[in-house]
């Protein structure tokens, strides 16, 4: 039998106070979308990233911080400093969802928190963040040689990544609720 994740003991020690999982009915970008968007580049504009390589001294901090700063400036936190990260909903399942949780006084999100839930490891971050308003996405991304952060805002207008949405919805191998997820998010784009 599979067991409901702890998400608050999982996102606890990156400084991630869990508020509960969003409504699988809300229409917001699907995660397994929302980590690929960074690959759908705008043709008008750059994202902005912040990239540390990993051999500096105190990479992880060095990177924490070009987090914040990059959420914080782009617009991924909402009241409270609250906003959304991919969770798994059911252990193995894969079965990605949106948590609503609170960055905390403390945390450590490219550390603790990649090596908890975040990541795959201590200073390897690999998570998909969206604004409360549903807007901006942050993920992070850990290379050979670097860690750092992209922030992907008005992704509603990149056809490659609502084209990518469209298919993923039609196709039999796409689990059913990321294909609902996907339809939802579609439709709320009037697509």
């Amino acid at each position: 039998m599979v067991e409901a994740m702890d998400h608050p003991g999982r996102l606890a020690p990156g400084g991630l106070v869990f508020l509960g999982l969003m409504s699988p009915e809300d229409p917001l970008i699907p995660p397994t979308l929302a980590t690929l968007s960074p690959g759908y580049p705008p043709t008008s504009r750059k994202w902005l990233r912040s990239v540390v390589d990993s051999d500096t001294p105190d990479f992880v901090t060095r990177a924490n911080k070009g987090w914040f700063d990059l959420s914080s400036e782009g617009g991924l936190f909402g009241e409270d400093r609250e906003f959304l990260v991919a969770v798994e909903v059911h252990e193995g399942e894969g079965d990605w969802w949106w948590a609503r949780v609170r960055l905390a006084e403390s945390w450590d999100i490219m550390g603790a928190g990649s090596a908890a839930a975040l990541g795959s490891g201590f200073g390897a971050p690999e998570f998909a963040m969206l604004s409360p308003s549903g807007d901006v996405i942050v993920c992070g991304t850990a290379g050979d040689s670097s860690i750092g952060t992209v922030l992907v805002n008005r992704f509603r207008s990149l056809a490659g990544l609502r084209e990518l949405a469209d298919w993923k919805s039609g196709w039999p191998g796409t689990p059913q609720h990321e294909r609902a997820a996907a339809r939802r998010w579609l439709e709320s784009l009037g697509q």
